[in-house]
């Protein structure tokens, strides 16, 4: 039998095992037999994509078709083009809903004068998420502003911010000009001051996207700091007042205050008063983009935002198998846990899944350089569950928190926020286990107040596993 095979072999193994019995779940966080090997080949196996991630393979043959088809339904009103799309929308194929979500968004009107449709925001919605959950960056913006956009009728804070923080990390938006979509980003900044949005608060990485915006003088941005300023809260203005002082704008005290030479200082980013203070050669940003452009290929001719020159490009990013490898180093090198750790700070999102499993596979005590540590491995997890909208990582920081260990305080009620996460990046796995009823006390009751929150559990709330559950897990993955 092959190397590869065993391999093969020992995953199912280990899968099969993971699922049905929460007692092999705990002993692999805490006995030190647990193998890095197995569980770095775990990691491959579920993260190595098919195609490249925020573009299916099986959609890029169709896609220019599919483009030409909604320009002409849009742009001509051509409706036998339209016809085309919507029946290739209808059986499933992504590119072709993520354009029909195009059709139907509201933002779009304007370009799509001649559309057969009319604008309808929920039918939008509908055929955009889909291609959003697949990593379509172009639905995933379409389903952030939808959803946060209050006018448009749709809205819902918690799943519009998980869209843009995915769309905002997908990087086939940031190759292909996407985050030039300037009113997108407005909304996804407003994630991190709103506490409500489920997002860790940031002041200061909301103060530098609305900057940008202002930088590409988008109207609403442009009034909400300025004639609004004072609107705002101390900590944001305070966090405004430092980015404009690193972009040469701004040289008073951060001091959260709404003065009158912080909206100077807002005014001239925009282009609508003097320079750069202490910096009079400097000239103002150029003509901005609300997002207005073509929705499958970004917005190339957006103005760039004011600041400083452009930092050197980053190293590349090893390659999955070299990740593999140095988590295996890392557990008994020092340099190697630190070179794993800085690509996983980094955001490299295989970096972050091995480097939590660091911490949750003790191996060889006597060689290993980092304690086993469920905190840090729960917070990792989480990240990638909700700034990369990963399944598995959603799945296992749901186990993770159900079972407590290797110093992380036992939580139903965020194993049940988790396993909500996992339903909804369509995870089949946390499924799986939700049927084989291995879950701990206060879990049940936990997660069915969640689905009743959604409209999706009815009855009584019961801290034991029921038909009802399973039937609305089901619903709320999409496989009723």
């Amino acid at each position: 039998m092959s190397g590869a095979t065993i391999g093969t072999d020992r995953l199912r193994a280990h899968a099969t095992l993971w699922y049905a019995d929460a007692r092999y779940r705990l002993a692999w966080l805490v006995l030190p037999q647990a193998a890095v090997a197995l569980l770095a080949g775990l990691a491959l196996a579920l993260l190595k994509p098919a195609g490249e991630w925020g573009k299916p393979a099986d959609s890029k043959e169709n896609e220019k078709l599919y483009l030409d088809l909604l320009d002409k339904a849009g742009k001509d009103g051509d409706r036998a083009a339209f016809e085309k799309l919507r029946t290739a929308a209808e059986a499933g194929d992504v590119s072709a809903r993520s354009f029909m979500g195009a059709l139907y968004n509201p933002e779009w009107a304007a370009v799509y004068a001649k559309n057969p449709v009319k604008p309808d925001a929920a039918k939008a919605l509908t055929y955009y998420q889909k291609p959003a959950d697949l990593g379509f960056p172009g639905a995933q913006r379409g389903m952030t502003e939808l959803l946060l956009d209050p006018a448009r009728g749709q809205h819902d804070l918690k799943r519009g911010c998980r869209y843009g923080l995915a769309f905002q990390a997908n990087p086939v938006a940031a190759r292909n000009n996407y985050l030039d979509s300037w009113s997108t980003l407005y909304w996804i900044a407003g994630c991190y001051t709103d506490a409500a949005s489920g997002v860790s608060r940031d002041p200061q990485k909301a103060a530098d996207l609305y900057m940008d915006t202002v930088a590409a003088k988008l109207p609403r941005a442009v009034t909400a700091f300025t004639d609004e300023l004072g609107r705002q809260p101390p900590d944001l203005v305070a966090a405004i007042q430092r980015d404009l002082a690193k972009r040469g704008f701004y040289t008073g005290p951060a001091d959260g205050t709404a003065t009158p030479q912080t909206r100077a200082a807002v005014q001239a980013l925009a282009g609508r008063g003097a320079g750069p203070q202490g910096n009079a050669g400097a000239g103002s940003a150029g003509a901005g983009n609300t997002g207005a452009g073509n929705p499958g290929a970004g917005n190339p001719g957006a103005a760039k935002p004011a600041g400083p020159p452009p930092p050197a490009p980053p190293a590349a990013t090893p390659s999955v198998e070299e990740l593999i490898a140095l988590s295996k180093s890392a557990v008994s090198n020092a340099a190697d846990a630190a070179k794993l750790r800085g690509l996983a700070e980094s955001g490299v999102p295989v970096a972050q899944y091995l480097y939590a499993a660091m911490h949750l596979s003790p191996a060889n005590k006597e060689q290993r350089v980092t304690a086993p540590d469920g905190p840090l491995a729960a917070r990792y997890l989480e990240r990638l569950a909700v700034e990369r909208s990963f399944a598995p990582a959603a799945a296992s920081a749901a186990f993770l928190y159900d079972l407590g260990g290797a110093g992380l305080q036992r939580d139903p009620a965020k194993a049940a926020d988790l396993t909500i996460r996992a339903l909804e990046l369509k995870s089949n796995e946390i499924l799986q286990n939700l049927e084989q009823d291995q879950w701990g006390a206060g879990f049940w009751a936990a997660l069915q107040q969640r689905l009743a929150d959604r409209n999706l559990y009815q009855g009584r709330v019961v801290d034991q596993r029921n038909d009802r559950t399973i039937q609305a897990a089901r619903r709320l993955l999409g496989n009723p």
